[in-house]
């Protein structure tokens, strides 16, 4: 519970700044603070205390929505400046791969809720990978990218 007060009180301390009005920098924020809530949520789960991981998860995605949606609404173009976007796409990335790992340890009466949210984080790593790379090959009705798991 300490270290949660204390994630707290770091997000409080940090959202000056993600609240600039500069999204890149919000995204790098959003980065910094995000491997933070991914420890203690892992620190959570370890413990058993599954509602507590879910409210710092749920506290996570919606710090990542936030910082998606400020970038998006910047209207850079993420091909050309890639700046907050790539930043936030590598460690969405990472990061879905270490929650997807993380919620094999939950138990699976309790693993929607995790499931859901890692979907959501899915959808907005592809929107940035999209972004970022815009001229991709059109693609066909049901058709996925090489090497993308798609549970």
């Amino acid at each position: 519970m300490i270290a949660l007060a204390v994630l707290l009180c770091a997000g409080a301390a940090a959202g000056g700044v993600a609240q600039s009005g500069d999204p890149v920098k919000k995204a790098k924020d959003v980065v910094r603070q995000g491997e933070l809530q991914l420890e203690q949520m892992r620190r959570e789960i370890r413990d058993e205390n599954y509602d507590a991981a879910l409210r710092v998860l749920e506290a996570y995605r919606d710090a990542v929505k936030s910082a998606h949606a400020g970038l998006k609404a910047s209207g850079k173009d993420a091909e050309k400046k890639p700046g907050g976007f790539k930043n936030l796409q590598i460690h969405i990335r990472q990061n879905i791969q270490r929650l997807a790992q993380t919620i094999l340890t939950v138990p699976v009466e309790q693993r929607e809720p995790f499931e859901a949210i890692r979907r959501e984080l899915d959808t907005i790593d592809r929107e940035l990978i999209d972004a970022l790379f815009p001229r991709q090959p059109s693609k066909k009705a049901g058709e996925t990218k090489p090497g993308r798991f798609t549970p």
